[in-house]
């Protein structure tokens, strides 16, 4: 009979634990999402790409539109949120970001520490350049 009790007790706590890890993950995940679809890290993505492009995001040039890839948001192991970024709504057209806190600042504040892009941004870009 004890034994029946210990072991209710043991899969109850245990049940707990689980349930505590899964709620705080998905909590973690929201909180992730939301920094990246912040003003702040949209500002860094639109100074990113008016780097790569003189006039990116302005009526008429080639870089017209982005969207942040919900399903790339990830938390590195080396630190930091990276994420994709579709370009002009065309999947094959992207720019990857790697976003951190800024160390020289002690507010918080995010910098883009790097990523890279597609081939096919690659050729929208030289094109455009020639």
């Amino acid at each position: 009979m004890k034994l029946k009790k210990l072991i209710r007790v043991l899969l109850v706590v245990v049940g707990l634990v689980v349930g505590g890890y899964t709620i705080m993950g998905i909590v973690r995940n929201h909180e992730i999402v939301q920094i990246v679809k912040s003003d702040e890290v949209k500002a860094i993505i639109e100074n990113n790409l008016k780097k790569r492009h003189a006039g990116a995001l302005e009526e008429g040039n080639i870089i017209q539109s982005y969207e942040i890839d919900n399903d790339s948001i990830f938390v590195s192991p080396m630190g930091g949120i990276k994420f994709r970024v579709f370009i002009n709504n065309n999947k094959e057209m992207y720019v990857n970001f790697s976003i951190n806190k800024d160390p020289r600042y002690t507010d918080g504040r995010l910098v883009n520490e790097g990523g890279g892009q597609s081939q096919e941004f690659k050729k929208l870009i030289d094109g455009a350049e020639k």
